[in-house]
């Protein structure tokens, strides 16, 4: 008897990577976890060697090979770039080449798209994803996928985690220099990073590279805490994801309501930002309407697993 055919989706972030087999209906039949497979956080060779690891493990539960899939889509954080889905295709398929006859039919995508289709079952609408980085982008009825900001950290990821940091810092030094700032977000960093002199910040962001987008739950905290600085700065990040989730609305041409989702670690659960977001994208775009993914990124990245394989 022969077995159905197969695809495999992947959601893999800088902190670990999830996976899923399922049948051409959807049905999920196999489900595994693994390391992190964001190529800018730990590699090429670590992202690969974690996403083998994955792929090897979901079909050991299933009792087939690699070479049965049909179709892999890995959904990674980090490859917006093209030589970066490169990269991580090449690494992957060495990997492989003693252990598959032939090979494998991987195609790399980001997870911002991933998680776009998973929150809409394929279906149009827009997502928000704000963690460390932030992006926006959009699915239109004519399936043309929109995106505004991703720009990263230098050009843009207004929104962020790292952007709230970083200004949540700016805000502290103005402190340290007489010229304003949050009293409250000092002493928050004094207490719980013992950053209490110039001399501390400089260290922690030249020298010791500080990740500033620790910083945003702090923000949040201090926020939480009535520290209207704060307020004011989960605001004015508030208003870049909301403005560029206008700029994709207004370009998708539906007339009817939008749907909406809103994604990541700062926002995709009750927070002080992401009820700060929520109310700035009902306040900017009536026609929106926020509400719960209908599925996993990984999940996104099976049905597009699907597409590809239905297209042969």
């Amino acid at each position: 008897m022969s077995r159905k055919p197969l695809v495999l989706g992947v959601d893999g972030g800088g902190t670990k990577t999830a996976g899923l087999i399922a049948d051409l209906s959807g049905n999920i039949l196999a489900r595994r976890e693994a390391g992190a497979s964001n190529p800018n956080v730990v590699g090429f060779e670590a992202a690969a060697k974690n996403l083998h690891q994955l792929i090897t493990k979901c079909c050991d539960d299933l009792r087939c090979q690699p070479n049965e899939l049909q179709s892999i889509v890995l959904a990674l954080a980090g490859a917006g770039k093209e030589t970066n889905r490169k990269r991580i295709k090449d690494s992957l398929a060495r990997l492989f080449e003693d252990e598959t006859s032939k090979a494998l039919p991987i195609t790399v995508e980001t997870d911002s798209r991933a998680a776009l289709e998973g929150a809409f079952g394929g279906g149009p609408g827009v997502v928000i994803i704000a963690g460390t980085g932030s992006i926006v982008t959009g699915k239109t009825e004519r399936r043309e996928v929109i995106t505004v900001g991703g720009w990263g950290r230098i050009l843009g990821d207004e929104g962020s985690g790292y952007y709230i940091g970083r200004e949540a810092l700016r805000l502290v030094t103005l402190v340290l220099d007489g010229r304003g700032g949050s009293t409250k977000l000092k002493e928050l960093f004094a207490r719980k990073l013992n950053w209490q002199t110039r001399d501390d910040l400089i260290t922690a962001v030249y020298q010791d590279k500080f990740e500033l987008s620790k910083l945003a739950p702090l923000v949040m905290e201090a926020a939480s805490d009535h520290d209207l600085v704060s307020q004011r700065l989960l605001q004015q990040a508030a208003s870049h994801l909301a403005d560029q989730a206008r700029v994709i609305v207004m370009k998708m041409g539906i007339l009817r309501k939008v749907g909406l989702v809103m994604c990541g670690g700062l926002i995709d659960h009750e927070t002080v930002y992401g009820n700060t977001l929520h109310l700035k994208i009902m306040k900017m775009l009536p026609q929106v309407d926020v509400r719960p993914p209908m599925h996993s990124p990984a999940h996104g990245a099976v049905l597009m697993a699907i597409e590809r394989s239905k297209k042969g």
